[in-house]
Protein backbone atom coordinates (compact mmCIF):
# COMPACT_ATOMS: atom_id res chain seq x y z
CA UNK A 1 0.00 0.00 0.00
CA UNK A 2 1.04 3.98 -0.42
CA UNK A 3 2.62 4.03 3.57
CA UNK A 4 4.64 0.92 4.18
CA UNK A 5 7.09 0.26 7.27
CA UNK A 6 8.69 -2.93 8.76
CA UNK A 7 5.81 -3.98 10.85
CA UNK A 8 4.52 -5.32 7.56
CA UNK A 9 6.49 -8.43 7.57
CA UNK A 10 4.01 -9.86 10.24
CA UNK A 11 0.88 -7.90 8.95
CA UNK A 12 1.43 -8.85 5.04
CA UNK A 13 -0.09 -12.36 6.50
CA UNK A 14 -3.06 -10.76 7.62
CA UNK A 15 -3.82 -8.89 4.47
CA UNK A 16 -4.78 -11.09 1.26
CA UNK A 17 -3.77 -10.55 -2.47
CA UNK A 18 -5.49 -12.00 -5.67
CA UNK A 19 -2.52 -13.06 -7.30
CA UNK A 20 0.95 -12.34 -6.57
CA UNK A 21 3.04 -10.12 -8.77
CA UNK A 22 6.25 -12.78 -8.94
CA UNK A 23 6.34 -16.09 -7.95
CA UNK A 24 8.88 -17.05 -5.34
CA UNK A 25 12.40 -17.88 -6.11
CA UNK A 26 13.69 -21.09 -4.44
CA UNK A 27 16.72 -20.68 -2.83
CA UNK A 28 18.90 -22.87 -5.66
CA UNK A 29 17.94 -20.88 -8.66
CA UNK A 30 19.05 -17.25 -10.21
CA UNK A 31 17.23 -14.04 -9.63
CA UNK A 32 15.87 -12.73 -12.54
CA UNK A 33 12.86 -10.38 -12.95
CA UNK A 34 11.61 -8.72 -15.86
CA UNK A 35 11.95 -4.84 -16.24
CA UNK A 36 8.87 -3.90 -15.77
CA UNK A 37 8.78 -5.40 -12.55
CA UNK A 38 12.51 -3.52 -11.59
CA UNK A 39 10.72 -0.55 -12.86
CA UNK A 40 7.66 -0.61 -10.57
CA UNK A 41 10.80 -1.66 -7.47
CA UNK A 42 12.16 1.10 -8.29
CA UNK A 43 9.15 3.89 -8.00
CA UNK A 44 7.73 2.12 -4.42
CA UNK A 45 11.69 2.57 -3.21
CA UNK A 46 11.32 6.76 -4.51
CA UNK A 47 8.14 6.64 -3.03
CA UNK A 48 8.87 5.75 0.27
CA UNK A 49 11.03 8.60 0.70
CA UNK A 50 8.67 11.27 -1.10
CA UNK A 51 7.36 14.22 1.36
CA UNK A 52 3.64 12.93 0.89
CA UNK A 53 4.63 8.81 2.32
CA UNK A 54 6.63 10.52 5.33
CA UNK A 55 4.19 12.30 6.27
CA UNK A 56 2.15 9.42 7.61
CA UNK A 57 5.13 6.69 7.50
CA UNK A 58 6.71 7.07 11.18
CA UNK A 59 8.48 4.19 10.84
CA UNK A 60 10.61 5.67 7.80
CA UNK A 61 10.41 9.07 9.76
CA UNK A 62 12.48 7.65 12.21
CA UNK A 63 14.71 5.32 9.73
CA UNK A 64 15.88 8.80 8.04
CA UNK A 65 17.16 10.26 11.70
CA UNK A 66 19.87 8.20 12.09
CA UNK A 67 22.87 6.59 9.90
CA UNK A 68 23.24 9.73 8.11
CA UNK A 69 19.73 8.79 6.67
CA UNK A 70 20.56 6.09 4.31
CA UNK A 71 18.28 2.99 5.15
CA UNK A 72 19.76 -0.45 4.29
CA UNK A 73 18.32 -2.51 1.16
CA UNK A 74 18.24 -5.28 3.72
CA UNK A 75 15.86 -3.17 5.85
CA UNK A 76 13.27 -2.20 2.80
CA UNK A 77 13.34 -5.76 1.20
CA UNK A 78 11.15 -6.37 4.23
CA UNK A 79 8.41 -3.82 3.11
CA UNK A 80 5.37 -5.82 2.25
CA UNK A 81 4.92 -4.10 -0.81
CA UNK A 82 8.36 -4.89 -2.16
CA UNK A 83 7.82 -8.22 -1.05
CA UNK A 84 5.27 -8.98 -3.10
CA UNK A 85 6.56 -6.95 -6.46
CA UNK A 86 10.28 -9.20 -5.65
CA UNK A 87 8.34 -12.40 -4.93
CA UNK A 88 10.12 -12.78 -1.51
CA UNK A 89 8.70 -15.63 0.58
CA UNK A 90 6.63 -15.12 3.76
CA UNK A 91 8.16 -17.53 6.60
CA UNK A 92 5.56 -19.27 8.13
CA UNK A 93 6.78 -19.38 11.22
CA UNK A 94 6.66 -15.56 12.08
CA UNK A 95 3.21 -15.47 10.59
CA UNK A 96 1.97 -18.72 12.87
CA UNK A 97 3.68 -17.18 16.13
CA UNK A 98 1.57 -14.20 16.25
CA UNK A 99 -0.36 -13.74 19.44
CA UNK A 100 -1.77 -11.43 21.69
CA UNK A 101 0.92 -10.34 24.62
CA UNK A 102 3.62 -12.52 22.67
CA UNK A 103 6.87 -10.88 21.62
CA UNK A 104 7.93 -11.93 18.15
CA UNK A 105 11.26 -13.50 17.35
CA UNK A 106 13.87 -11.82 15.55
CA UNK A 107 12.77 -11.66 11.97
CA UNK A 108 15.15 -14.91 9.98
CA UNK A 109 17.51 -13.12 7.25
CA UNK A 110 16.18 -13.09 3.71
CA UNK A 111 18.07 -14.28 0.81
CA UNK A 112 20.90 -12.25 -0.27
CA UNK A 113 20.16 -12.56 -3.62
CA UNK A 114 16.67 -10.83 -3.02
CA UNK A 115 18.76 -8.20 -1.56
CA UNK A 116 21.11 -7.86 -3.93
CA UNK A 117 18.64 -7.98 -6.60
CA UNK A 118 16.97 -4.84 -5.23
CA UNK A 119 20.31 -3.33 -4.60
CA UNK A 120 21.17 -3.25 -7.97
CA UNK A 121 17.80 -2.42 -9.35
CA UNK A 122 17.48 0.68 -7.57
CA UNK A 123 21.11 1.56 -8.69
CA UNK A 124 20.24 0.96 -11.95
CA UNK A 125 17.33 3.16 -11.73
CA UNK A 126 18.04 5.78 -9.78
CA UNK A 127 19.31 9.20 -11.63
CA UNK A 128 21.03 12.51 -11.07
CA UNK A 129 17.33 13.88 -11.22
CA UNK A 130 15.73 12.24 -8.58
CA UNK A 131 15.22 13.57 -5.04
CA UNK A 132 17.51 10.08 -3.68
CA UNK A 133 20.75 9.05 -3.81
CA UNK A 134 21.86 5.69 -3.46
CA UNK A 135 25.59 3.86 -2.51
CA UNK A 136 26.23 0.10 -2.52
CA UNK A 137 23.95 -0.79 0.16
CA UNK A 138 21.48 1.97 0.91
CA UNK A 139 19.26 5.12 0.17
CA UNK A 140 18.68 8.22 1.14
CA UNK A 141 17.34 11.72 1.26
CA UNK A 142 19.04 14.36 -0.92
CA UNK A 143 17.22 17.28 1.24
CA UNK A 144 15.87 16.71 4.39
CA UNK A 145 12.52 16.13 5.25
CA UNK A 146 10.21 18.74 6.52
CA UNK A 147 6.83 17.24 8.24
CA UNK A 148 3.91 19.43 7.05
CA UNK A 149 0.04 19.07 7.94
CA UNK A 150 -0.53 20.85 4.12
CA UNK A 151 -1.85 17.02 3.07
CA UNK A 152 -5.30 17.35 5.25
CA UNK A 153 -6.21 20.39 2.90
CA UNK A 154 -5.03 18.35 -0.29
CA UNK A 155 -6.95 15.00 1.17
CA UNK A 156 -10.01 13.64 -0.54
CA UNK A 157 -12.17 10.95 0.91
CA UNK A 158 -13.79 7.93 -0.81
CA UNK A 159 -16.48 5.86 -0.33
CA UNK A 160 -17.96 3.24 -2.82
CA UNK A 161 -15.81 0.24 -3.48
CA UNK A 162 -16.95 -3.16 -1.57
CA UNK A 163 -15.52 -3.63 1.89
CA UNK A 164 -13.17 -6.93 2.01
CA UNK A 165 -12.65 -6.45 -2.04
CA UNK A 166 -8.71 -6.95 -2.17
CA UNK A 167 -7.50 -5.94 -5.92
CA UNK A 168 -4.25 -6.90 -7.96
CA UNK A 169 -1.82 -3.73 -8.22
CA UNK A 170 -4.72 -1.70 -6.50
CA UNK A 171 -2.68 1.15 -5.43
CA UNK A 172 -1.34 1.42 -8.94
CA UNK A 173 -4.79 0.96 -10.58
CA UNK A 174 -6.63 3.39 -8.40
CA UNK A 175 -3.69 6.38 -8.69
CA UNK A 176 -3.85 6.18 -12.35
CA UNK A 177 -7.67 6.18 -12.15
CA UNK A 178 -7.55 9.33 -10.01
CA UNK A 179 -4.62 11.11 -11.98
CA UNK A 180 -7.24 11.59 -14.77
CA UNK A 181 -8.21 14.45 -12.42
CA UNK A 182 -4.99 15.79 -10.95
CA UNK A 183 -1.34 15.20 -9.90
CA UNK A 184 -1.78 12.34 -6.86
CA UNK A 185 0.71 12.93 -4.18
CA UNK A 186 -0.58 9.60 -1.87
CA UNK A 187 -3.17 7.34 -2.13
CA UNK A 188 -3.77 5.34 0.79
CA UNK A 189 -6.19 2.10 0.97
CA UNK A 190 -8.43 2.51 4.72
CA UNK A 191 -8.18 -1.07 6.37
CA UNK A 192 -9.79 -2.43 9.77
CA UNK A 193 -6.71 -2.30 12.17
CA UNK A 194 -7.66 -5.48 13.66
CA UNK A 195 -8.13 -7.52 10.37
CA UNK A 196 -6.87 -5.93 7.66
CA UNK A 197 -9.56 -5.89 5.67
CA UNK A 198 -10.23 -3.25 2.96
CA UNK A 199 -12.99 -0.65 4.68
CA UNK A 200 -13.65 -0.15 0.84
CA UNK A 201 -12.43 3.57 1.97
CA UNK A 202 -9.98 5.71 0.17
CA UNK A 203 -7.85 8.65 0.99
CA UNK A 204 -6.57 10.55 -1.88
CA UNK A 205 -3.80 13.23 -1.42
CA UNK A 206 -3.51 15.35 -4.36
CA UNK A 207 -1.45 18.13 -5.37
CA UNK A 208 -3.59 21.07 -4.90
CA UNK A 209 -6.17 21.85 -3.00
CA UNK A 210 -8.42 22.78 -6.05
CA UNK A 211 -7.56 19.78 -7.69
CA UNK A 212 -8.88 18.18 -4.99
CA UNK A 213 -11.87 20.22 -4.60
CA UNK A 214 -12.73 19.62 -7.57
CA UNK A 215 -12.91 15.99 -7.42
CA UNK A 216 -15.06 16.48 -4.01
CA UNK A 217 -17.42 17.81 -6.20
CA UNK A 218 -17.74 15.11 -8.60
CA UNK A 219 -21.32 13.16 -8.57
CA UNK A 220 -20.39 10.91 -11.59
CA UNK A 221 -17.04 8.79 -10.19
CA UNK A 222 -17.09 5.27 -11.32
CA UNK A 223 -14.22 2.58 -10.60
CA UNK A 224 -14.98 -0.62 -12.04
CA UNK A 225 -18.62 -0.38 -11.86
CA UNK A 226 -18.82 0.86 -8.46
CA UNK A 227 -19.89 4.69 -7.61
CA UNK A 228 -17.88 6.37 -5.64
CA UNK A 229 -18.73 9.12 -3.34
CA UNK A 230 -15.78 11.74 -2.64
CA UNK A 231 -15.65 14.41 0.02
CA UNK A 232 -13.09 16.49 1.33
CA UNK A 233 -11.13 14.79 4.29
CA UNK A 234 -11.81 18.28 6.15
CA UNK A 235 -15.45 17.84 5.25
CA UNK A 236 -15.36 14.19 6.66
CA UNK A 237 -14.27 15.17 9.81
CA UNK A 238 -16.11 17.61 10.67
CA UNK A 239 -18.88 15.48 10.03
CA UNK A 240 -17.53 12.72 12.01
CA UNK A 241 -16.97 14.83 14.75
CA UNK A 242 -20.45 16.49 14.79
CA UNK A 243 -22.03 13.01 15.13
CA UNK A 244 -19.99 12.68 18.03
CA UNK A 245 -18.21 9.48 16.18
CA UNK A 246 -14.86 7.94 17.32
CA UNK A 247 -12.23 9.58 14.52
CA UNK A 248 -9.36 7.31 13.97
CA UNK A 249 -5.53 8.10 12.96
CA UNK A 250 -5.76 8.55 9.76
CA UNK A 251 -9.10 10.89 9.87
CA UNK A 252 -7.10 13.09 12.64
CA UNK A 253 -6.54 16.74 11.88
CA UNK A 254 -3.02 17.88 11.69
CA UNK A 255 -2.46 19.85 15.47
CA UNK A 256 -5.91 18.40 17.24
CA UNK A 257 -5.77 16.28 20.01
CA UNK A 258 -8.40 12.97 19.92
CA UNK A 259 -9.25 10.72 22.89
CA UNK A 260 -8.06 6.96 22.10
CA UNK A 261 -10.28 4.14 21.14
CA UNK A 262 -10.54 2.68 24.73
CA UNK A 263 -11.11 6.25 25.87
CA UNK A 264 -14.17 7.19 23.92
CA UNK A 265 -16.03 3.76 24.74
CA UNK A 266 -15.50 4.99 28.72
CA UNK A 267 -16.89 8.41 27.42
CA UNK A 268 -19.61 7.03 25.83
CA UNK A 269 -20.46 4.05 28.19
CA UNK A 270 -19.60 1.56 25.97
CA UNK A 271 -17.64 -1.28 27.14
CA UNK A 272 -14.38 -0.93 26.43
CA UNK A 273 -13.09 -4.17 23.87
CA UNK A 274 -10.54 -6.60 25.02
CA UNK A 275 -7.24 -7.11 23.54
CA UNK A 276 -6.78 -9.42 20.66
CA UNK A 277 -6.75 -12.93 21.77
CA UNK A 278 -7.93 -11.99 25.78
CA UNK A 279 -10.57 -13.60 27.88
CA UNK A 280 -12.50 -11.29 29.94
CA UNK A 281 -12.09 -12.21 33.75
CA UNK A 282 -14.38 -14.44 35.35
CA UNK A 283 -14.69 -12.51 38.70
CA UNK A 284 -15.52 -8.66 39.25
CA UNK A 285 -13.20 -6.56 40.43
CA UNK A 286 -13.76 -3.26 42.60
CA UNK A 287 -13.35 -1.32 38.48
CA UNK A 288 -16.58 -1.99 38.21
CA UNK A 289 -18.12 0.20 41.06
CA UNK A 290 -15.46 3.14 40.30
CA UNK A 291 -17.90 6.29 39.73
CA UNK A 292 -17.08 7.93 36.10
CA UNK A 293 -16.99 11.42 35.48
CA UNK A 294 -19.38 13.03 32.82
CA UNK A 295 -17.71 16.04 30.96
CA UNK A 296 -19.51 19.81 31.57
CA UNK A 297 -21.30 21.22 29.03
CA UNK A 298 -19.52 24.05 27.45
CA UNK A 299 -21.42 27.28 27.17
CA UNK A 300 -20.92 30.03 24.92
CA UNK A 301 -20.18 33.09 27.43
CA UNK A 302 -20.33 36.48 25.42
CA UNK A 303 -17.58 39.16 25.79
CA UNK A 304 -14.90 36.99 26.90
CA UNK A 305 -12.72 35.95 23.98
CA UNK A 306 -10.07 37.71 21.91
CA UNK A 307 -7.96 37.01 18.81
CA UNK A 308 -4.37 37.62 18.93
CA UNK A 309 -1.88 37.62 16.28
CA UNK A 310 1.75 38.12 16.49
CA UNK A 311 2.94 35.63 18.65
CA UNK A 312 5.88 34.52 17.17
CA UNK A 313 8.46 32.68 19.10
CA UNK A 314 6.42 33.38 22.12
CA UNK A 315 6.09 30.81 25.12
CA UNK A 316 2.99 30.01 26.45
CA UNK A 317 3.84 31.40 29.77
CA UNK A 318 5.22 34.46 28.73
CA UNK A 319 1.91 35.23 26.76
CA UNK A 320 -0.23 34.42 29.47
CA UNK A 321 1.54 36.89 31.29
CA UNK A 322 1.26 39.63 28.86
CA UNK A 323 -2.37 38.81 28.02
CA UNK A 324 -3.06 38.66 31.91
CA UNK A 325 -2.63 42.78 32.01
CA UNK A 326 -6.20 42.87 30.15
CA UNK A 327 -7.71 40.85 32.68
CA UNK A 328 -8.20 37.21 34.57
CA UNK A 329 -7.25 34.78 31.43
CA UNK A 330 -8.97 31.31 31.89
CA UNK A 331 -6.66 29.82 29.47
CA UNK A 332 -4.91 30.39 25.97
CA UNK A 333 -5.72 28.40 22.73
CA UNK A 334 -2.72 28.24 20.37
CA UNK A 335 -1.27 25.65 18.02
CA UNK A 336 2.80 24.79 18.22
CA UNK A 337 4.29 27.10 16.05
CA UNK A 338 1.78 29.33 15.48
CA UNK A 339 1.33 33.02 15.57
CA UNK A 340 -1.88 33.82 16.41
CA UNK A 341 -4.53 32.31 18.91
CA UNK A 342 -7.37 33.05 20.84
CA UNK A 343 -7.82 33.72 24.63
CA UNK A 344 -10.58 33.43 27.38
CA UNK A 345 -10.90 35.43 29.82
CA UNK A 346 -13.09 34.35 32.86
CA UNK A 347 -14.34 37.77 33.18
CA UNK A 348 -16.27 40.12 30.17
CA UNK A 349 -13.18 42.17 29.50
CA UNK A 350 -12.87 41.33 25.29
CA UNK A 351 -14.06 44.36 24.35
CA UNK A 352 -12.62 46.82 27.12
CA UNK A 353 -9.23 44.93 26.18
CA UNK A 354 -9.61 45.37 22.26
CA UNK A 355 -10.14 48.96 23.25
CA UNK A 356 -7.28 49.65 25.54
CA UNK A 357 -4.77 48.10 23.75
CA UNK A 358 -5.56 49.46 20.16
CA UNK A 359 -2.18 50.54 19.75
CA UNK A 360 -0.85 46.89 20.52
CA UNK A 361 0.30 44.94 23.38
CA UNK A 362 3.56 44.31 24.44
CA UNK A 363 5.40 41.25 25.13
CA UNK A 364 7.81 41.74 28.24
CA UNK A 365 11.24 40.95 27.99
CA UNK A 366 10.86 40.83 23.95
CA UNK A 367 10.21 42.74 20.89
CA UNK A 368 7.04 41.49 20.12
CA UNK A 369 3.50 43.54 20.44
CA UNK A 370 0.46 41.47 19.77
CA UNK A 371 -2.49 42.78 18.42
CA UNK A 372 -5.98 42.04 19.68
CA UNK A 373 -9.11 42.32 17.46
CA UNK A 374 -12.52 40.65 18.12
CA UNK A 375 -13.21 36.92 17.64
CA UNK A 376 -15.68 36.23 14.56
CA UNK A 377 -18.86 34.24 14.62
CA UNK A 378 -16.79 30.89 12.47
CA UNK A 379 -13.43 31.27 14.91
CA UNK A 380 -16.14 31.56 18.03
CA UNK A 381 -18.00 28.20 16.87
CA UNK A 382 -14.66 26.42 15.95
CA UNK A 383 -13.30 27.94 19.55
CA UNK A 384 -15.74 26.03 21.44
CA UNK A 385 -15.33 23.21 19.44
CA UNK A 386 -12.04 22.59 20.08
CA UNK A 387 -13.43 23.47 23.93
CA UNK A 388 -15.52 20.78 24.37
CA UNK A 389 -13.22 18.00 22.71
CA UNK A 390 -10.49 18.68 24.72
CA UNK A 391 -13.01 18.46 28.16
CA UNK A 392 -14.35 15.13 26.52
CA UNK A 393 -11.14 13.71 25.99
CA UNK A 394 -9.59 15.02 29.18
CA UNK A 395 -12.58 13.18 31.17
CA UNK A 396 -11.93 10.02 28.98
CA UNK A 397 -8.35 9.59 30.01
CA UNK A 398 -9.63 10.22 33.78
CA UNK A 399 -11.84 7.66 33.24
CA UNK A 400 -9.85 5.50 31.56
CA UNK A 401 -7.06 5.88 34.65
CA UNK A 402 -9.96 4.97 37.36
CA UNK A 403 -10.78 1.86 35.39
CA UNK A 404 -6.93 1.00 35.18
CA UNK A 405 -7.08 1.58 38.92
CA UNK A 406 -3.27 2.27 38.91
CA UNK A 407 -3.41 6.16 37.69
CA UNK A 408 -1.77 5.37 34.85
CA UNK A 409 -3.42 6.17 31.31
CA UNK A 410 -4.21 2.95 29.44
CA UNK A 411 -2.70 4.12 25.71
CA UNK A 412 -2.28 7.16 24.16
CA UNK A 413 -0.90 10.75 23.99
CA UNK A 414 0.04 12.06 27.13
CA UNK A 415 -2.02 14.53 28.95
CA UNK A 416 1.27 17.19 28.46
CA UNK A 417 1.05 17.26 24.80
CA UNK A 418 -2.30 19.14 24.87
CA UNK A 419 -0.97 21.99 27.04
CA UNK A 420 0.48 24.29 24.27
CA UNK A 421 -3.00 24.26 22.88
CA UNK A 422 -4.68 24.80 25.71
CA UNK A 423 -3.51 26.05 29.10
CA UNK A 424 -5.08 26.45 32.33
Amino acid sequence: MAAEGIPEVVAAASIPVAAPVAAPVAATEELSLDSQVAEKVVAQVKHYFTDANLNHDSFMRKGITMHDGWIPFSTLIRFNKLRQLIGVPEDPKIIDMRRPNKRLPRPPPIAKKFVNWLAAAVKAGVTEADAVEVNDSSVRRKEPFVESDEWFSRTVHVKGLPYGQEYVDASEELTEFFAQHGEVALLRMRRNPKTKAFKGNLLVEFGTVEQAEAVAQMTDLEFEGHKLAPIMLSAYHDEKMAADEYIHPELCKPGQTYPTFEEWCVAHGREVPLPRGAKPKAVETKKSKVKLLTPKEIVAVPNVLVKFTGAEGIAIDDLKKALGAAGNVKYVDIQDGATEGIVRFKEPVAEQAIESYAEGMPVEDSAVVLRLEAVNAEDESAFYERAKAASEAAIARKNAQALNGNGKRSGGQSESSSKRTRSN
